[in-house]
């Protein structure tokens, strides 16, 4: 045998070992394939535990068993709400879970992914997809033909895109449209509730001692625990903890705790739209957005025999005059900020709607005055990227409000746009 200085650091062989093996390898099978490449001192056993902690695609499926994230993957579907943007520009924003779904190395140094991954749009092409950055947000960049394929399909702001991993390590995907009026609703929240559960024992089992677990980490956890093997996928990850868990995010949004005193009232928010979109201001086609909400906030109520219910002191979800009142615009400006790589302290929800207003009263001079002063346009640009605002969407919904009330619509009516949060 070699020297020991050239034998591979325990951390090399587990990694090894495990992206190796398809199926999932119990410590002793660590042991034993480690044995194989270096000798084995007495503390073997605790080299190998830290060795996987600090693999982020180790990740533990059963006491003493650990597999390796992207065969974990294999088979694994996801849900994803379409905003309008990523349907007109031909991307997808990813959040922490689809990141680690399309590149499962990224997290283990946070860098950029340089890999090109296949995805097959059922119905249409296979393309070529990478990883980008759109409103300081990483994307997957699929580019214009998955603009057409859901323009060919009718797809709209709201609609799924279910991703089917067929292999991750090979980084082959499948993506099916699926119209928001074809969700199975009350499958999907038997999965929420599930999803939910999970990730609080997850959560409240960590031995961490700021009990802070990492979204991404908690992201690998569950799908180690088989929660999107199912074909009917819960919906986005954000959105399930904040309302069906007792989770909050941490004081820096990087992870999540376990609230002790049960939901708070910004988490009872219920999420209508993908957090993870910095554009999901437009109203839903039918024009039923308020009554959307009663909907989704009815399916939310507490009652006895709902199993999802929350730790409640036995007062109302949320007060509308509370001081924490908040809205899907500011949660998806929260959500893009957090997701960002910037240093600047988030605005509060009623800054974030003063600058929010300023915009739209600059983009209302040039639509009547046909320009605007460089230092105006300037201004524009600012304010649109402090906001995570997409200035061609946002011009869109100036102008389809303005034709609005053009055709007559109050403007107390649902037609009413981010007034109405």
């Amino acid at each position: 045998m070699a020297k020991s200085g050239r034998y591979p650091s325990y951390t090399t062989c587990v990694a090894r070992a495990l992206s190796a093996s398809t199926e999932p390898l119990s410590i002793d099978a660590l042991l034993l394939t480690v044995s194989r490449e270096r000798p084995l001192g007495k503390g073997a056993r605790h080299e190998i535990y830290r060795a996987i902690r600090k693999l982020y695609q180790a990740v533990p499926v059963a006491p003493s068993q650990f597999g390796w994230l992207s065969h974990l993957l294999q088979h694994s579907t996801f849900r994803h709400q379409l905003s309008a943007e990523e349907a007109r520009r031909g991307y997808l924003l990813l959040d922490e879970l689809e990141h680690a779904v399309f590149f499962p190395q990224f997290f283990q140094d946070q860098r950029a992914d340089v890999r090109r991954i296949t995805v097959e749009l059922m119905g249409g092409p296979v393309l070529a997809a990478e990883l980008a950055v759109e409103r300081k947000i990483w994307s997957l960049r699929l580019g214009v033909e998955f603009a057409e394929w859901i323009d060919e399909l009718g797809g709209q702001s709201h609609d799924d895109i279910l991703i089917l991993v067929q292999n991750a390590v090979e980084g082959r995907y499948m993506m099916r449209l699926q119209p928001r009026e074809s969700r199975d609703e009350a499958a999907i929240r038997e999965q929420n509730i599930r999803l939910a559960r999970a990730a609080e024992e997850l959560v409240a089992s960590s031995r961490r001692t700021d009990k802070v677990m990492p979204v991404w980490e908690l992201a690998a956890l569950l799908i180690g625990r088989n929660l999107y093997r199912s074909p009917i996928p819960p919906d986005d990850l954000h959105m399930v903890l904040h309302q069906y868990s007792a989770l909050r995010l941490s004081e820096d949004g990087s992870g999540y705790v376990l609230d002790s005193r049960g939901a708070t009232k910004k988490k009872k928010m219920v999420a209508l739209r993908n957090p993870t979109s910095p554009n999901r201001r437009a109203s839903d086609p039918s024009g039923d957005t308020l009554a959307d909400f009663d909907t989704a906030f009815s399916t939310s109520e507490l009652k006895d025999n709902d199993p999802a219910a929350w730790l409640e002191d036995g007062k109302r979800y949320f007060d509308m005059e509370s001081e924490e009142d908040t809205c899907p615009d500011y949660e998806s400006y929260l959500e893009a900020h957090r997701m960002s790589e910037g240093t600047e302290e988030a605005l509060s929800h009623s800054d974030y709607h003063l600058l929010e207003a300023e915009l739209e009263m600059l983009l209302g001079l040039e639509q009547e005055f046909g320009y605007l002063l460089p230092e105006q346009s300037q201004r524009v640009d600012d304010l649109a990227e402090r906001l995570f605002i997409d200035l061609e969407s946002f011009r869109s919904e100036i102008e389809d409000y303005e034709d609005d009330e053009d055709d007559g619509l109050d403007g107390s009516d649902d037609g009413a746009w981010f007034w109405k949060n």
